[in-house]
């Protein structure tokens, strides 16, 4: 392993060395701004080993247009900066019954970054009229097999124009004030806010201008929602729902699991967020469910941000408790008692249950 990379492995938790899959403790999850050396990685083919000075950003336009823009070019283009969380479209999937299929993430698959790049709709312009365009492909520069795919290629996402032309899309080439680590997309990757992480594609090589979207095996085949007794496609014929935006989700950061504390008052905390817009409530139980109560929400600076949460639990009696924390969305989504079971636990959402003990 690089040096980098050895940096990151050893405060994280591992799946997989190569390609390196890794989450972080819930307990370090309660920053309003994950540090690099904490945030996941989830890679799917072997990081790249890419020199600046041999490195540039093919883009794609129609009829045969091509412009290629170097790594100086886009840092002297207009930049934003974006405080974005990310989640592994597989993160809590080991919390999942029955088991399904895939690296068993905990809940450790999230983190929120300050990110700064280029807004993907400045590049955009580069490569021409957008006439026909209905989706922008993302091409990242590592390649391999996974199991399913019929030949070695690149890892590569398609996404909505009207996804691509937001100002808060971008091709970022920082990550909390620093340029980009290799394992989190050295020298660019794409940041896609809202949308589950395996979209922020990595070391971005190129960019095209589709006419339709792109079939390929992770955004056709992989990322998509195979309900129980479905295979390929769905009963009626039709293709399975890609995945794309963020469910409503909160964790809870303290108390950890199987944690013993003693009587009294003891302040639970998580942090909560949405794809679709900031959130509007987060309760709290400690009675099996029966009864749900306010916690107090901070809100975010950003949109695309988590928001931290607390609610202070008067534990007076001894025994043993799940101490359960729900949150809603300001469009009125409300976290599941239980996620809908997807073939490959994509997008597991359901109510985060914590364990503890309360002793005299």
């Amino acid at each position: 392993m690089s040096s980098e990379t050895e940096v990151i492995a050893s405060q994280l938790n591992i799946l997989s060395h190569n390609p390196l899959v890794a989450g972080a403790d819930l307990a370090d999850l309660d920053q309003e701004l994950t540090p690099t050396s904490l945030f996941f990685v989830r890679n799917h083919f072997p990081t790249p080993n890419l020199e600046l000075d041999s490195w540039a950003l093919k883009v794609e336009g129609h009829a045969g247009r091509t412009v290629y823009l170097d790594y100086d070019y886009l840092k002297n283009m207009p930049s934003r900066e974006v405080d974005c969380l990310l989640e592994c479209a597989g993160n809590s999937r080991a919390a999942i019954q029955p088991p399904i299929e895939g690296l068993l993430w905990d809940h450790g698959g999230v983190g929120t970054a300050r990110w700064k790049g280029v807004p993907l709709r400045e590049v955009l312009e580069r490569a021409g009229s957008l006439d026909l365009t209905t989706d922008v492909l993302l091409e990242g520069a590592d390649r391999g097999t996974e199991n399913g795919m019929a030949e070695e290629a690149a890892y590569a996402m398609s996404i909505p124009l009207e996804k691509a032309l937001d100002l808060d899309t971008i091709l970022a080439y920082e990550m909390n004030g620093q340029p980009l680590l290799p394992d989190h997309g050295f020298p660019v990757r794409a940041i896609i806010p809202g949308w589950y992480g395996m979209t922020s594609v990595k070391w971005v090589q190129r960019v095209s201008l589709l006419t339709k979207p792109h079939e390929s095996f992770h955004e056709a085949d992989y990322y998509v929602y195979v309900p129980e007794g479905e295979i390929d496609g769905t009963n009626d014929g039709a293709k399975p729902a890609r995945v794309t935006s963020m469910a409503v989700k909160s964790l809870i950061t303290w108390p950890t699991r199987g944690l013993t504390v003693s009587a009294g008052a003891h302040t639970i905390r998580g942090m909560a967020w949405s794809g679709e817009g900031p959130i509007s409530k987060v309760e709290v139980s400690v009675d099996n469910g029966a009864s749900w109560r306010p916690a107090q929400v901070t809100r975010s600076k950003s949109p695309y941000s988590w928001q931290k949460w607390e609610f202070v639990w008067e534990a007076a009696q001894p025994g043993h408790f799940l101490v359960r924390a729900r949150a809603t969305d300001v469009n009125g989504r409300v976290q599941p008692d239980k996620a809908d079971w997807n073939f490959r636990g994509f997008a597991n959402n359901s109510i985060h249950a914590v364990p503890v003990s309360v002793k005299e």
